[in-house]
């Protein structure tokens, strides 16, 4: 429970900052490309949308929703990934 609630402090504390501030970043990037280019850039679109999976991820272990503990403990989230629930429908 102490781990638990370390990396809980961890993540909420260091990595949603981190996340914020490479949101804006694209954010700005994104609409500049579109201002000058006409276009966004489909690299970028890749890489905020594992960012929003990751984000996704950490939210889902600090709400006890689930018990996967996300990256670095584990692997980063694909495309594809979606996380395990501890919630029953």
């Amino acid at each position: 429970i102490w781990l638990r609630l370390f990396l809980t402090l961890v993540y909420f504390g260091l990595f949603f900052y981190l996340i914020k501030f490479l949101m804006g970043v694209c954010l700005l990037f994104q609409a500049a490309m579109q201002i000058f280019t006409g276009h966004t850039n489909p690299r970028l679109l890749l890489f905020t949308g594992d960012l929003n999976r990751f984000a996704f991820h950490v939210l889902q272990y600090l709400t006890y929703t689930s018990d996967q503990r996300p990256f670095p403990f584990s692997d980063w989230p694909g495309p594809d990934d979606s996380v395990p629930s501890n919630v029953e429908a």
